[in-house]
């Protein structure tokens, strides 16, 4: 790919202003506020697009730093190059209200679709990302807090383990372990609140448990108490039965009794009425004599027949009387209504009965409630689960962290030892054979072969960590990118003496890729013209 031209209609600080560009190495110098930094940004946003970020971001992004100094609302601009053997117009629109963007190939008038990834494919797949961390590159820079050797050794990973910047590879090792904090903090958070419910529930089972005891205690108290006043009752009626059998019984003998007296007296009578008329006869008495024997005779006749008759009704009351005792005192206990004592009895024993009635329905609500806490307890086991997941989610957390660390370990197969072998080369070459490998180790330990020695990167200056930074950006670019993606500069040589500088320059124009330099300085000017 190379730029042809740019034509920033109304772009930051610039306005309907053209530039054109050479298929080699171009420098645009300038002191500060000369407007380097918005061509650059205008480039990556005619290649990448250019968004307005959300929320308070919104106003320090790059889309309000470069917003249209004059007519903001006009905010657009195009770009020609040359990708292959064809050429193309990009035209892109950038404000809210009208954004749009077109791609024509100026050749056959074929019109492409940005949306639908046309761009994207002739540039091979780079995004704004990998684009700022290969082919547009600055001084190497460290963030806060971390020297410059081991900005270069996160860079390297990166591209050893991925194939891209994209990714923090050292980033990404200290989210899984701050990850794996977190969940643990979870999972010990959530086992505490499992043991406080278990703990909570535990004590309310054995208060439960308690009450149980002691209705279990107060049930069989009251169901002896009932069972001894009710054998003391049926005691009691069995003696009144008896009693009452007796008067039955004495009542029948005395009934007795009277039929045998006025049987006894019939019989006398009659004996009596016998001898009196014999002697009547015998002393040939008076007529009188014979009236009187006759009258005793008669009511002895009837006292005899009296008594037969009491006797057989005494027979039948007997029997009826059997008959009535056996079904009377044969049944349950009774009470009479009337005896104050009995019907005492009788409101104790149902005062017990409603007792044991309530103790056996409470002790059956303690037990069914025993019974749901036990049920909450196996629940909150079974939910142990979630701790199980959580701890699923460590293994798992520390399971990448390790592949993550075996990976770096193996970064010398495949697309890392070819970058391990191109940037070698490219420092060779840009330091004079002074520097003639960079080396990769384990644990990503970079090292540079330098007279048969090796030397750890840390003990180099600051304008050899530039040169090992240069030449694994290139090494990325050539690797990646197959088409020849222009290489822009920005200020990346403040550290470079004019030795280095000079062997710089002379790599880069042996290069078939365009190169654009921006510079505060004239030395890359001078020395390419020289």
């Amino acid at each position: 790919m190379q730029i042809l031209e740019l034509h920033l209609k109304n772009f930051g600080k610039f306005s309907d202003h053209h530039i054109d560009f050479t298929d080699h190495i171009q420098v645009f110098y300038g002191e500060n506020e000369y407007g380097k930094s918005t061509i650059y940004a205008f480039i990556k946003a005619m290649l990448f697009g250019l968004e307005r970020s959300r929320g308070r971001a919104a106003g320090k992004d790059e889309f309000s730093r470069y917003e249209p100094w004059e007519n903001p609302n006009y905010y657009a601009g195009m770009m020609r190059f040359r990708c292959g053997r064809r050429t193309f117009r990009l035209e892109r629109t950038f404000d809210r209200y009208t954004k749009n963007s077109s791609l024509v190939c100026e050749d056959d008038g074929e019109e492409l679709s940005v949306e639908a990834g046309d761009l994207k494919m002739l540039l091979e797949g780079m995004t704004a990302s990998s684009f700022e961390n290969t082919a547009a590159i600055g001084q190497l820079t460290a963030k806060p807090g971390q020297g410059l050797a081991a900005e270069l050794k996160n860079f390297a990973a990166n591209y050893y383990e991925t194939g891209s910047s994209d990714v923090n590879l050292q980033g990404a090792l200290d989210y899984l372990k701050e990850r794996k904090k977190q969940v643990e903090r979870e999972q010990k958070s959530c086992r505490e609140e499992h043991r406080r419910k278990a703990e909570k529930l535990e004590v309310q089972k054995r208060y439960v448990e308690m009450d149980e005891e002691r209705l279990k205690t107060e049930l069989a108290e009251t169901k002896n108490e009932l069972e001894t006043m009710r054998q003391n009752v049926g005691k009691s009626q069995e003696r009144q039965d008896v009693n009452e059998k007796k008067a039955y019984t004495q009542q029948g003998i005395r009934g007795q009794g009277e039929k045998n007296v006025y049987a006894f007296c019939g019989i006398i009578l009659a004996v009596m009425s016998a001898g009196i008329l014999g002697y009547s006869r015998f002393m040939k008495e008076s007529v009188w004599i014979s009236i009187l024997s006759g009258t005793f005779l008669a009511v002895g006749i009837v006292l005899t027949a009296a008594g037969a008759f009491l006797k057989r009704a005494q027979k039948k009351q007997d029997q009826y009387s059997t008959d009535f005792l056996e079904k009377e005192f044969s049944g349950a206990v009774h009470f009479d209504e009337t005896d104050s004592l009995g019907s005492e009895l009788a409101h104790n024993i149902q005062k017990l009965e409603w007792e044991f009635t309530r103790i056996r329905e409470e002790l059956k609500e303690k037990q069914l409630l025993k019974s749901n806490l036990q049920e909450q307890l196996l629940e909150l086991e079974e939910s142990d689960e979630s701790v199980q997941k959580l701890r699923e989610k460590i293994r798992a957390l520390e399971l990448a962290e390790h592949r993550m660390k075996e990976a770096a370990e193996e970064m010398v197969h495949g697309f890392g030892k070819r970058l391990d072998a191109e940037s070698s080369r490219i420092l060779c070459e840009i330091t004079g054979g002074r520097y003639s490998r960079l080396l990769i180790g384990e644990g990503l330990d970079m090292t540079v072969l330098h007279d048969g020695r090796r030397i750890p990167v840390e003990r180099l200056s600051r304008g050899t960590l530039e040169q090992v930074y240069f030449s694994l950006r290139m090494a990325v670019l050539l690797i990646l990118y197959g088409e020849e993606i222009p290489i822009i500069l920005d200020d990346a040589f403040v550290f470079y003496d004019e030795k280095r500088l000079k062997s710089v320059l002379k790599w880069l124009s042996e290069q078939p890729r365009q190169v654009i330099i921006f510079s505060c300085q004239t030395r890359e000017k001078q020395l390419l013209e020289g």
